[in-house]
């Protein structure tokens, strides 16, 4: 069941459309509290899977509750916006890292980046929200984020400048070239800490994604450094055959679903 909120209002960036996704068997005065994934790009998500942009993600997921793969979930899709580019490009990131060229080129752009506030509107905003409307859990271990290209860059982010509010992300065909690679010296600095959360990174080897196969190993050895372990705290997979597609996305988000919301080990 999807539960719309046609207009979020935000003091922070532009309003837009908040859908939430409700479990089978959601029992809103029950006692189960339910984990919840913020998803980017939100409005192709639950679209079909036969729709050229939709995933099919709300049929996975059910698919995967029924057979008790993973446990009933929230999903929270946050509508993008025409700001979607300034609201998903990391600041600090660019701030730190970008050369002064790639600086100049965003000034005379006039491409102001928003992704800070579009944090704040996240975290200050849409996650209370949420919180006093449904029965999720309120603690970092039951608050996961997802997104593809561009979403999964800022899912990163987030993740990365809110530690203590999330627990993982799923970073599907993550945008790896952006401004010239900022992100992986930005990893070095912010990952949060491997004992407490998960990472799932993903490329497939056509289209644009093949700009990522240069990065996907540095990522990986990243990680490493960072004291995570493959399989336990981070998944790295290479798809062969994919493409940068919400129907390839579609395809395998089955994968990273699993990973984010499988028990913690004792």
């Amino acid at each position: 069941m999807l539960d719309r909120h046609e207009i979020f209002e935000s003091r922070f960036v532009a309003s837009r459309e908040i859908e939430v996704w409700l479990p089978p068997g959601y029992e809103k005065g029950g006692r189960t509290r339910y984990p919840v994934i913020y998803l980017q790009d939100g409005q192709y998500n639950c679209l079909p899977a036969d729709n050229l942009l939709g995933w099919g993600l709300c049929e996975t997921v059910a698919r995967l509750i029924r057979e008790e793969v993973i446990p009933p979930v929230i999903l929270v899709n946050i509508w993008n916006t025409s700001e979607r580019w300034r609201e998903y490009v990391p600041c600090k990131p660019v701030d730190r890292f970008a050369t002064d060229t790639e600086k100049a080129r965003i000034r005379r752009r006039g491409n102001r980046h928003l992704s800070d506030l579009y944090l704040r509107c996240l975290t200050e905003e849409l996650v209370p929200f949420v919180e006093a409307s449904y029965p999720v859990q309120a603690d970092a271990g039951g608050r996961f984020l997802m997104g593809s290209s561009l979403g999964a860059v800022i899912s990163l982010y987030a993740l990365c400048e809110y530690p203590d509010l999330f627990s993982g992300a799923g970073c599907l065909s993550t945008h790896w070239p952006l401004s010239g690679g900022v992100l992986l010296p930005y990893m070095q600095e912010a990952l949060p800490d491997p004992q407490t959360h998960r990472l799932y990174f993903d490329i497939s080897t056509e289209c644009l994604d093949r700009q990522y196969a240069e990065y996907h190993p540095r990522v990986a050895r990243i990680l490493t450094e960072k004291g995570y372990r493959e399989n336990q705290s981070c998944m790295s997979r290479i798809w062969p055959g994919h493409d940068h597609s919400a129907s390839s996305w579609g395809q395998r988000v089955h994968v990273p679903l699993t990973f984010l919301l499988k028990p913690v080990s004792p």
